[in-house]
């Protein structure tokens, strides 16, 4: 009886073992394959396939390479990008915003040789862009001449690397780079340019913008008159 006992137990823990192995390479399996950057200044495959909602990764194995997308998204920039790095990984930022259907790409470094296409399958979600609104805060030319303008940004998500632009009419005045943004509502003042105080310096009142550039969304702006 021991012995039968025992065989069970090894049968039962040899079946769990199998299947746990299954999972694990079913899991790998499904693993989107990095975008590959090669030593020769060519990319590994000319089509590379993900889910929506995923973000793709690129490798580099040689030389220094990045993924730069042909098509322009809602902020002016590539529709997806990364860095130019020369060895590791580096996830391609804005191809989890895409909806299923295939997106030509380069390296901005060798662009005659690195050419491919990111195909994206229907399977999964495509996350949300992120989105804003701004207000503009300041109301006292005089003070905001002196401490900059103060403006409130309510942000739909976590955006990083967003920049604020203050104008007088279509004069930049001021700005502001490298913003990091909480989801909700944040405050930030865009300090002026010496000669953005001056223009206000000479004006009983002024309407002034503020826009915020937002990665992989649409710009944003607010209004105030300053008196």
């Amino acid at each position: 009886m021991f012995k039968r006992g025992m065989t069970g137990r090894r049968l039962g823990l040899a079946i769990a073992l199998v299947a746990l192995g299954a999972m694990v390479y079913a899991g790998l399996a499904l693993a989107a394959a990095p975008i590959i950057g090669q030593g020769d200044d060519t990319f590994s495959a000319s089509t590379y396939t993900i889910d929506q909602g995923e973000v793709a990764q690129l490798q580099v194995t040689g030389s220094s390479h990045n993924v730069t997308a042909n098509q322009n998204g809602p902020d002016g920039k590539a529709l997806f990008r990364t860095p130019t790095i020369s060895g590791g990984t580096a996830g391609v930022q804005g191809t989890q915003f895409l909806s299923s259907g295939n997106y030509s790409f380069f390296c901005s470094v060798h662009p005659s040789t690195m050419q491919a296409t990111l195909q994206v399958t229907s399977n999964g979600t495509p996350q949300a862009r992120p989105s804003a609104q701004v207000s503009v805060r300041s109301k006292k030319l005089a003070k905001a001449s002196k401490k900059g303008i103060l403006v409130a940004i309510t942000a739909t998500a976590k955006v990083d690397g967003a920049s604020l632009v203050a104008k007088l009419g279509k004069t930049t005045i001021g700005k502001l780079d490298g913003v990091s943004l909480a989801a909700g509502q944040s405050f930030a003042t865009v300090k002026l340019t010496k000669a953005g105080k001056s223009k206000l310096s000479k004006k009983s009142k002024a309407s002034v913008s503020v826009t915020a550039d937002i990665p992989f969304g649409s710009p944003a702006t607010g209004k105030a008159k300053l008196t």
